[in-house]
């Protein structure tokens, strides 16, 4: 009677340590895509409007107000397929002010590998595209956020993106006037 007994906990005791590395690997997995998006993605540096560096259940971060969330309609082509709520991709050029700016917008990847950012196409205005990206907050300890927004109102500073060749993107580092100021650890 005892052999009967052993068989099914050497069975649990074997799937217990079968779902613990599962997880591992899980969790190693998500560790090193980011690694190796933040090490060989592209990178392009975006501009950035007012932040606001508090809030009391989340810590401190900034939300990055990426200028590129509000698009003129006569500044970019425009894919007519486009709806509200649709993933966009958006092609990025670089700029004249030295931040990466929107040249198109699509309702699919492009073929060809261009820098591209995927976002959600939340509504177009008589005037403008509205559009939101994942990657809108940056967290710091209290006193580099309360840093960053008084820099980031006299319109200094840039996010530096490393993009994957899907559109998907990882806050890579800051840029302030021009200058590189923190990067992103890989691990």
């Amino acid at each position: 009677m005892n052999g009967a007994r052993a068989l099914p906990r050497r069975w649990l005791v074997a799937a217990i340590i079968a779902a613990a590395l599962a997880q591992t690997a899980a969790l190693g997995k998500m560790v090193t895509d980011r690694a190796a998006l933040l090490r060989d993605g592209f990178e392009v540096v975006l501009e950035t409007g007012a932040i606001d560096p508090r809030d009391l259940f989340r810590g401190h971060y900034t939300i990055l107000n990426l200028t590129i969330t509000r698009i003129a309609q006569d500044s970019v082509q425009i894919d007519p397929a486009l709806e509200p709520g649709m993933p966009v991709y958006v092609v990025l050029g670089p700029g004249p002010a030295g931040f990466w700016e929107a040249e198109t917008l699509l309702a699919a990847p492009p073929d060809s590998p261009v820098p591209l950012l995927r976002g959600t196409f939340e509504y177009a205005l008589d005037t403008e595209i509205i559009l939101s990206f994942p990657i809108d907050r940056y967290f710091a300890p209290k006193d580099r956020a309360l840093e960053l927004e008084g820099i980031n109102r006299d319109g200094r500073m840039g996010v530096i993106l490393a993009l994957d060749a899907t559109g998907h993107g990882a806050v890579k580092g800051l840029m302030i006037d021009g200058q590189r100021v923190y990067e992103e650890p890989l691990y």
